[in-house]
């Protein structure tokens, strides 16, 4: 009796770890198809910035966003994008952790009024950005011009 239950002990510890790792597997084709989906851009269209909207498109991903097609913040973080918050419209400022569209708006007005933002501490004269939410967004924005 006790034989029969360590077999299918030991078959259940087989039949979890063969889940793992085809779930593992997949995760990496994942990244590797969005990764060849953006060098394969890339060479289509040499010195244009893809947006990684189109690389979803281009995959038919739906996940994330409202619309199909459009990903979050935080997904385009893990597909190794960043925001250039001298650039950025109002949408994806917004779209960053813990920012709303008033303090979006914030930006977008400090960023005219000194002529673009040099340094992260420079997001800290915007009105609604303290320490804690710019240490929170820091990992989401593209690197400043003089870094």
């Amino acid at each position: 009796m006790d034989c029969t239950r360590e077999a299918h002990r030991g078959r259940a510890c087989l039949l979890i770890s063969l889940i793992v790792l085809v779930w593992n597997a997949a995760s990496t084709g994942r990244h590797f198809l969005f990764r060849d989906l953006q060098g394969a851009l890339d060479l289509q269209h040499p010195g244009k910035t893809i947006a990684t909207e189109e690389i979803a498109a281009a995959a038919g991903n739906r996940c994330g966003g409202e619309e199909k097609g459009v990903l979050s913040a935080r997904q385009k973080f893990l597909l190794g994008k960043r925001v250039d918050i001298n650039r950025a419209s109002r949408k994806e400022i917004a779209d960053l952790p813990g920012i709303s569209e008033k303090v979006a708006e914030a930006v977008i007005e400090t960023r005219a009024r000194i002529g673009g933002f040099r340094r992260p501490e420079d997001l800290l004269r915007v009105k609604g950005i303290k320490e804690k939410r710019l240490k929170k967004i820091l990992p989401f924005l593209l690197k400043f011009p003089n870094n």
